[in-house]
């Protein structure tokens, strides 16, 4: 009877090794709401997948883990809206979220680039873009060129925007003009409907090629054609004539009527001056 007991209980154990519960598990904890997966607890090396669904219209998200040593892969489910994925290590894990108001701009987007800026010209570099909208023209009979236009901190309420083209074997040609930052806001706005964010491995189009970079949590995102989901080339045409239409509205290269700035003295022909920005009065 012993013996029988003896190899009951060896049997059972050796199960148990096999199918990995006599394993250690370790916890998963959620800090937040909204977070579910299958089970509480994992050996080490087992896949976890966590869900979040509580997701609100005009907020952002950012999650994060407790720990360097995991490396957690996330991706977007119309059904289930957030998934995480990633290899449980041999102790706990705590997984975290953050939300913020998409429709406030994150910290220091509109930010002045200096206190007092020289120029708007002197704005214009890699560490002051805050908003990037390209369009190309690709392998195309009637010939390749593209069109950009790029958004710069300047002062706290107004922006330098820049345009940039090129066609063909000519020189790149480049103007810019200070608009509003309110022009930011409407391209921000246009991000949002179309949740640019969350778009991944989309179909691209022939014979044209967009790309957009915009801030989110204070870096820059880039999102491409080659992202976007089917029929969504809408959001890059608005984008495009937004940034247009603010173009239109502030940069005139041909204006005979010349003004001198009050506050600097530099004489111009824009509607802001080329110097310290001041709008000319009416």
């Amino acid at each position: 009877m012993k013996k029988q007991i003896f190899g009951l209980i060896t049997g059972v154990l050796l199960m148990l090794s096999l199918f990995g519960c006599g394993k250690t598990r370790y916890n998963i904890d959620f800090d937040g709401y909204g977070f579910k997966s299958e089970k509480t607890s994992y050996a080490e090396g087992e896949d976890v997948t966590v869900t979040y669904d509580m997701i609100a219209t005009d907020t952002d998200y950012s999650f994060y883990t407790d720990s360097d040593d995991v490396k957690l892969k996330q991706e977007f489910d119309n059904n289930h809206g957030y998934v995480f994925s990633f290899k449980m290590p041999a102790h706990d894990v705590k997984l975290s979220v953050k939300s913020r108001n998409s429709m406030e701009m994150d910290p220091g987007v509109i930010e002045p680039a200096d206190q007092v800026p020289s120029s708007p010209e002197e704005c214009i570099t890699n560490e002051n873009l805050v908003f990037d909208y390209y369009e190309a023209v690709v392998a195309t009979v009637d010939g390749d060129g593209y069109d950009e236009y790029c958004l710069y901190k300047y002062t706290d309420n107004r922006l330098v925007l820049a345009s940039y083209s090129k066609w063909e074997d000519k020189e790149e040609k480049m103007n810019f003009c200070i608009v509003p930052s309110s022009v930011l806001n409407d391209c921000m706005d246009l991000v949002k409907k179309y949740k640019m964010i969350t778009w991944k491995d989309g179909r691209g189009l022939n014979g044209k090629r967009y790309v957009v970079k915009f801030m989110n949590e204070g870096e820059l995102k880039r999102v491409t054609s080659d992202d976007m989901p089917e029929d969504s080339r809408e959001a890059f045409d608005s984008i495009g004539r937004v940034l247009s239409e603010a173009w239109s509205a502030n940069y005139s290269s041909l204006d005979t009527e010349t003004w001198f700035c009050q506050n600097c003295g530099t004489k111009n022909n824009r509607k802001y001056c080329s110097e310290c920005g001041l709008e000319k009065s009416e």
